[in-house]
């Protein structure tokens, strides 16, 4: 009888470890996850003002257009790049947007797309210098991003952009059933790259180059192609969070967005991106920048200093870089 009870506890024990506990914290993204929920659990215990709805969204909304510029940078991350011209990109389109709107008249909906359409471009020069030119893309995207910054400083004389239309404010100020709209941008994005990935062939290519890209070219595919592609999206996303970002802002300023490119890389990184290559998932990246805007908010309701946001950041990014370096070797050996 006590033998039966020791092997059916063995079993169930056996039966929970392999169905439930070890496909958890196998998971990278689920383990963010854990993570993220924890904090949340001992910050609502400790600040009842961060529990507030007008707190939560606040939080999300500043980070939503930081996720999205950080669900490009995952993109290319994924393919086996990187991309240190990304802030560059979303201040170039901040201008670009405002400059066609005040300046040349332009219809909103038209700066929209065109300024969007910038990042792109962009992206694809950054693309081609990578994957065409072969430029190693540290290199490439940092040289970029200094002539997007020449760029804007040399058309703009530093000078900010005012005068925007009022109708232009909803795209950054407005709400739909009371939620702010680049939170639905931020998940719609998410939605969108989260199916290319998983659903299409040229997410699965992506994973492909990035994970081994000499086999994959053995395989037939056209790195260079799909390379060019990863950054065009992270251009794209980059010139659009731009865009919303002078909306939410009131203003275009030369300088806006440039600050965002290492807590993108962050947001990536935490949410379960591998630095080199072939892994990752969009929701980890949406559940990483979740952590580093409770983390900024956390500070804010605590009335410390915002020098220690970037400290502490730094700690959980190398944490992860860490977990994923860690991994990798692993699996070489």
């Amino acid at each position: 009888m006590i033998d039966r009870t020791i092997k059916r506890t063995n079993f169930k024990n056996s039966f929970i470890n392999k169905k439930i506990i070890q496909p958890v914290i196998s998971n990278e993204e689920n383990l963010v996850l854990i993570f993220f929920i924890l904090i949340i659990a001992v910050v609502t215990a400790i600040l009842p003002k961060f529990r507030t709805i007008y707190n939560i969204l606040t939080v999300i909304r500043q980070f939503s257009l930081i996720t999205i510029a950080a669900m490009g940078q995952s993109i290319v991350l994924i393919s086996g790049g990187f991309d240190l011209s990304i802030g560059n990109i979303v201040a170039l389109s901040n201008m670009a947007v405002a400059y066609m709107m005040v300046f040349l008249g332009w219809p909103i909906w038209l700066s929209v797309i065109a300024a969007t359409l910038v990042g792109a471009l962009c992206g694809l020069i950054n693309g081609v210098l990578v994957a065409k030119v072969k430029i190693n893309p540290l290199i490439a995207t940092l040289a970029m991003g200094w002539i997007y910054s020449g760029v804007i400083l040399v058309s703009s004389k530093g000078w900010p952009i005012t005068g925007l239309p009022k109708a232009f404010d909803v795209f950054g100020q407005g709400y739909f059933l009371g939620i702010p709209l680049p939170i639905y941008f931020m998940v719609f994005i998410g939605i969108i790259l989260s199916l290319f990935l998983s659903r299409t062939v040229f997410g699965r290519y992506l994973y492909a180059i990035g994970g081994n890209e000499k086999a994959s070219i053995l395989a037939g595919l056209n790195s260079s192609n799909l390379r060019m592609l990863s950054y065009t999206i992270c251009g794209t996303l980059a010139g659009f969070a731009g865009v919303v970002l002078v909306s939410r802002m009131g203003t275009a300023q030369a300088d806006a967005g440039t600050p965002w490119t290492l807590p993108t890389v962050a947001a990536a990184v935490i949410g379960g991106v591998s630095l080199f290559g072939g892994k990752g998932k969009i929701y980890g990246v949406i559940i990483g920048s979740a952590i580093l805007g409770v983390i900024s908010n956390i500070l804010v309701l605590m009335k410390v200093s915002a020098y220690w946001q970037s400290l502490i950041s730094g700690f959980i990014l190398i944490m992860a870089v860490s977990i994923d370096a860690i991994r990798r070797r692993g699996q070489l050996i």
